[in-house]
């Protein structure tokens, strides 16, 4: 072993013993312990990891925490750069960290079975096999999502919980079923359990009426994958959520996957159990935003493929350009049109035939794209320099208490929420606390040419951006 290497080495196991004091033992597990020490360049430290999500992931939450520990550990500053393409086998040398298995896989993954099950019999039969990896177009929207996706799809545990959250139609459920596709294709003998929340409320309930409850919990606790879409409707049912706790906390020590689907942020979700938000947080959490013209452009392209009628750029260009909420609308107002080209054998579909045959798609869609609560708080945060989770939590200090009202008053005065709703949105709070706030607004602008201003400009921005 070259003394450059020993060094690193030395230098790396020195600076794990640092961040184990610092942090807790599952973050270490998670993000750390898998960092190979790779080589010194002077002030410059290379350490290798698994991909490039893994590296992003390390320097927009970690890197400070890593570089203190590396400067405690060397008696000097260094410039941290990472290197993919590294996998760990073993902790570093001279490093008092607990050996860990490779792959991090519940045993089921290697297991050698005499008689394999088919594996449609061993899904929920909502997964559409059509739903891959390979017909899904990655743009800067979903880039961090599907990254994980698949590591977590190579090796399971990897990310746990991978929380993936978005609008609705951009693309959540394609990743989540691309997930149990490639398990299968890696291990048709993989048990997967993919369902909605809706779906899980509904097979908790009949297993109570039916007393089979232990059917029930041996079914999702013994799975090698668990995917839940539209986590999110979890909220304000409180046994539900129990039984979810205990589901996952049983899955998750088991080093099973875990894949959850929202339209919000754990600490957004208003009526959520704090125990179930930090389970939650404790992995990953990617965000879904809405495609930019040029993913749309690409989607269109792609999907057309998979027709025998093929359109200009001109009409792909119409499309694109016209729907922007929705990758699932997009793919609606496509097959409109081939629907039409099929029945008429018209071939040739104009630029102006399209118009006619989708104005009223395009119609429904500027109505989808109203204005929503989390827009509102999004915005209001943002220009205030604080969380959509300080508006919405219980914390009352000036800095936090008018954004939360003026939030409140926006909601109230662009939305058709009322005032009860709007007060479940902010916290759970009552109906007279949202109409104290909203009053409290108005005499505020009333009195304050700047304030009024202030208030004024963010309902602007909020129209512009919705």
């Amino acid at each position: 072993m070259s003394h450059a290497l020993t060094e690193i080495s030395g230098l790396w196991a020195e600076a794990s013993k640092i961040l184990r004091h610092k942090i807790c033992a599952t973050t270490f597990e998670q993000w750390f312990a898998n960092i190979v020490p790779v080589r010194l360049d002077n002030d410059r430290i290379i350490l290798g990891v698994s991909d490039d999500f893994f590296a992003d992931w390390l320097r927009n939450n970690y890197e400070d925490i890593l570089a203190s520990a590396i400067q405690e550990a060397g008696g000097k500053a260094y410039t941290i750069d990472f290197e993919s393409g590294h996998i760990a086998k073993a902790p570093a040398a001279n490093c008092a960290i607990p050996a860990k298995e490779e792959p991090r896989t519940s045993p089921r993954y290697t297991e050698t079975v005499q008689t394999p099950v088919p594996a449609q019999k061993r899904i929920h039969n909502g997964i559409n096999p059509r739903h891959t990896f390979e017909n899904f177009v990655v743009g800067e929207e979903n880039r961090y999502a599907h990254a994980a996706a698949m590591t977590a799809a190579g090796t399971p545990g990897a990310y746990n919980p991978l929380y993936i959250y978005g609008g609705t139609g951009l693309g959540k459920t394609h990743l989540l079923q691309a997930v149990a596709n490639e398990t299968l294709n890696r291990n048709p003998n993989a048990q997967i359990e993919y369902v909605t929340c809706e779906e899980f409320l509904n097979c908790y309930v009949d297993s109570l009426q039916q007393r089979k409850h232990s059917e029930f919990r041996n079914r999702f606790r013994t799975a090698d994958v668990l995917l839940v879409d539209d986590v999110h409707q979890l909220a304000n049912k409180a046994q539900l959520q129990e039984e979810f706790f205990n589901t996952f906390n049983t899955l998750f020590h088991k080093n099973s996957q875990i894949i959850l689907t929202s339209d919000k942020q754990p600490s957004e979700i208003a009526g959520l159990e704090k125990r179930l938000v930090t389970r939650f947080e404790s992995g990953v959490a990617v965000e879904i935003t809405a495609p930019s013209f040029e993913t749309r452009l690409a989607i269109l392209k792609m999907k057309q493929e998979s027709h025998l009628v093929k359109f200009g750029d001109d009409i792909l260009n119409f499309i694109a350009s016209n729907v922007r909420s929705s990758i699932r609308i997009l793919e609606g107002a496509l097959i409109r049109l081939v629907a039409y080209s099929s029945v008429t054998r018209d071939r040739a579909v104009t630029l102006k035939t399209a118009e006619q045959l989708l104005k009223k798609l395009f119609e429904q869609e500027n109505m989808t794209r109203k204005i929503t609560v989390e827009t509102i708080q999004k915005r209001v945060a943002e220009h205030f320099s604080i969380h959509v989770h300080d508006i919405i939590g219980k914390k009352r200090p000036k800095n936090i208490a008018e954004p939360r009202m003026i939030a409140m008053y926006l909601t109230r005065k662009m939305t058709d929420k009322s005032f009860p709703e709007i007060g479940l949105e902010f916290g759970g709070r009552n109906h007279a606390t949202v109409i104290h706030a909203v009053k409290e607004i108005e005499d505020s602008m009333n009195t304050d040419p700047a304030f009024k201003q202030t208030v004024s400009a963010l309902q602007r921005q909020i129209q512009a951006i919705s």
